[in-house]
């Protein structure tokens, strides 16, 4: 009993010692979404497939709720965000399990997880869990301009494990090295490591070009990993207060599983919104993904995984920190690759979501 009184006296001693100066270097945060999607198709699993976000039909649910704790101090930094929703299962689901320790009920919960020490004056090399690099939108959808994420960057890394550095080139230009154990994987699956590179430039206030990458040995149908290359481009143009335009172009190549070829496959994105008030706006998307060989996506079906979409959101704020976001969005694919009732499949899909969302 007294072993135990020294060591919780100790404690509040040590937090009440360091709670002055943690103030102002330690932050906390929340963020909940929650939302009902309707699927035209009318799944009979309440499951919609080929994206991540809104993953149920018909159902309210919660698409992604995290807490993070962020530290930031002259030398060190880290962020601790835990996650929870239905975006968090779907993406988690193919965590290779390898031994008792891997696998997505160990790895899920799990959003990012690093800490950083800065090795130079524009130098910081960061260890952990970290948020993927490749792609335009973020996982978090308050921060993107529609609800949904553009389809190909469904199918990129949502989050890496590993090591990155970054550095600061100059006022408006940045760049990233990562060594990562592989694609969108926390656990590794192979004896091999993956790179990741990002290079960023801002040419003024309006106009934002980014190009991501990645090369390593990855599975796909097989147990045989073979190289897997990856190429991002985005531009991003605020052309002014009322429009603003982002456009995304993608290339993939993978190497044959069974033979010495290479397969490739492409995807691009158009997003122009158009803000209204200070308190809504609108977000217009078309989109195209054309993965034939099935190196990315697998569908089983003759002409693969070849999709054009269109999309139209709406945006409502409630207060600062709170929002209401309602979006209608459709696809047509060369295949019937969409699950409907009673277990048909349709080349047709489209659905409408509306979300609830509020952040701290």
């Amino acid at each position: 009993m007294k072993l135990m009184l020294v060591i919780l006296l100790s404690i509040f001693s040590f937090q009440a010692f360091t709670q002055e100066s943690l103030t102002k270097d330690l932050s906390f945060g929340a963020f909940l979404d929650s939302y009902y999607a309707f699927d035209f198709n009318n799944p009979a699993s309440h499951e919609r497939e080929f994206t991540t976000q809104p993953v149920r039909h018909n159902e309210f649910a919660i698409n992604l709720a995290y807490i993070e704790a962020i530290l930031k101090r002259d030398k060190v930094r880290s962020r601790l965000a835990l996650q929870y929703g239905n975006s968090v299962t779907k993406n988690t689901a193919p965590e290779p399990r390898e031994g008792a320790t891997s696998g997505p009920e160990h790895n899920q919960i799990f959003q990012e997880a690093y800490v950083g020490t800065k090795i130079g004056e524009n130098t910081w090399i960061d260890m952990g869990i970290f948020l993927g690099n490749i792609g335009s939108e973020s996982w978090i959808s308050k921060d993107n301009w529609t609800y949904t994420r553009a389809l190909f960057l469904d199918y990129v890394p949502y989050y890496s494990a590993g090591v990155r550095l970054e550095h600061k080139l100059g006022p408006n230009e940045a760049m990233q090295i990562q060594l990562l154990n592989g694609w969108s994987n926390m656990s590794e699956n192979n004896q091999g490591k993956a790179i990741g590179m990002q290079y960023s430039k801002s040419f003024n206030e309006k106009l934002t070009f980014t190009y991501n990458n990645f090369f390593g040995d990855e599975e796909v149908v097989s147990s045989s990993p073979r190289f897997r290359g990856y190429h991002d481009f985005i531009f991003k143009w605020l052309y002014n207060d009322e429009w603003q335009y982002l456009w995304a172009i993608d290339f993939g190549h993978q190497s044959q599983q069974v033979n010495d070829g290479v397969d490739g496959w492409m995807a691009t994105a158009l997003t122009v919104r158009h803000v209204l008030n200070p308190e809504q706006a609108m977000a217009f998307r078309a989109e195209y993904y054309n993965d034939t060989h099935q190196s990315n996506v697998l569908t089983n079906t003759p002409n693969g995984f070849h999709v054009v979409g269109a999309s139209v959101n709406f945006d409502q704020k409630l207060d600062q920190r709170a929002m209401w976001r309602t979006e209608l969005r459709g696809f047509h694919s060369e295949d019937k690759i969409y699950p409907a009732e009673k277990s048909k499949k349709n080349r047709l899909d489209g659905f409408l979501v509306t979300s609830l969302s509020i952040w701290l």
